[in-house]
Formats: structure tokens, sequence, C-alpha cells
């Protein structure tokens, strides 16, 4: 038990790293954006060779993109092991559901829609669960994220999509796509009837 809770720890660990490599690359990046807007607002062309001007320019936006790539890249590593699921119960009379019921919740789920065994779903180590959007929405139930802490057991909780046939429950991976407008990287899952970027869903239709 000591080398699985240092190795949760490590997991942990690194996770907080890469969240905050992600926050000084975002940073970094909106600030070569201002640096970029500058230099087209206040270039003077008469005193500054367009051609040089031009190449600044080009080597500006090609670290912009490389830092979108690095940035895409990380926020995905941080996502990996998450998994949605949909239509669980939820309870927000007496305020926001806690994590730890939303925890409970989503075991219970595993068992009985799932068909996992209850020994097995009591057992499954997560880093953390909690519902999605944050805010609660009046009528409506949140989908459940869980970030699974060994990639084996959500692998073993994934390959039970086929009891979701016929009920109203869904399962869905998470991953990370960039807009086609070029702006940050962020998280998506796939629609009903249809195929998102870089997503894939795991419920049967």
């Amino acid at each position: 038990m000591g080398a699985l809770d240092t190795l949760e720890k490590k997991v942990s660990d690194f996770d907080k790293e890469l969240n905050k490599m992600c926050v000084a690359m975002e940073d970094r990046a909106k600030r070569g954006d201002e640096r970029l807007d500058r230099l087209e607002d206040r270039v003077d062309w008469t005193d500054i060779g367009g051609a040089q001007v031009e190449s600044r320019l080009a080597d500006l936006e090609k670290q912009r993109e490389e830092l979108r790539d690095d940035m895409a890249y990380i926020k995905s590593q941080s996502m990996t092991n998450n998994s949605i699921f949909t239509n669980i119960p939820e309870d927000n009379s007496s305020g926001n559901e806690s994590s730890d019921v939303t925890e409970a919740k989503l075991r219970t789920h595993l068992e009985s829609a799932l068909k996992i065994a209850k020994e097995t779903a009591e057992s499954i180590r997560f880093e953390r669960v909690h519902r999605s959007p944050v805010q609660p929405i009046p009528g409506k139930i949140r989908n459940s994220v869980a970030k699974f802490t060994f990639f084996q057991e959500r692998e073993r909780v994934r390959r039970e999509w086929k009891h979701l046939k016929g009920t109203n429950f869904y399962m869905y991976e998470l991953f990370v796509s960039e807009g086609s407008d070029g702006q940050a990287p962020e998280a998506s899952e796939k629609d009903e009837g249809g195929q998102g970027p870089g997503e894939t869903r795991m419920d049967c239709l």
C-alpha cells in the first residue's frame, strides 16, 4: 500500500506541475500576442525595412503556433484517464453536490449500470470526481467527470460500455481539440448524433 500511495502522490504532483506549465505557457503566449499587436500598431514602415519587419512578424507567429501546440499537448496529458458519465442522479436541494457524494453515486452507477462487481467498483481509485459544469443547472442533471488514477482501471470500466445499450446512460472519453479559429485548445466531448473533433464516444447508439 505504501508503494501505491507513493505512486498516487507522484501522479498527483505530476498533474500539478503540468497545470503550472500550462498556466505559464498561456501567460507567455499572451505576452507574445501583446507584443505582436504592438509591433503591428507601432511599426513605422518608412524607418524600418518592410522585409525585416515581415520576417520578425513571421518569427513571432511561428513561436505563437509552437506555444499553442505545446499547450495542447500539456493539457491533453493532464486530462489523461478522464471519462464523462451522463444522467447519474443529482440532488442539489441542500446546495451544490459535494465531490464525495458525486464519487459515491458514480461507484453505485458502475455497479448497477455497467455491471461491475461491487468489490471492484469500490476498489477503483480516482484522483477526483466532480460535476460539470461547476454550477448547478435547475431542472438538469450535470455530467459526472472522473479522473481515474490508473489507466488500467479506466480501461476496465470502458470495456463494459455495452451494458449501457438501451439505457439513458452514456459514457465518453475526454480529449482536447484545438478550435478552427486558432484559439487556445478546449476540452470537448462528442454530442448526441455526431462525431466531434478528436473525440471517441463509448456508448452504444
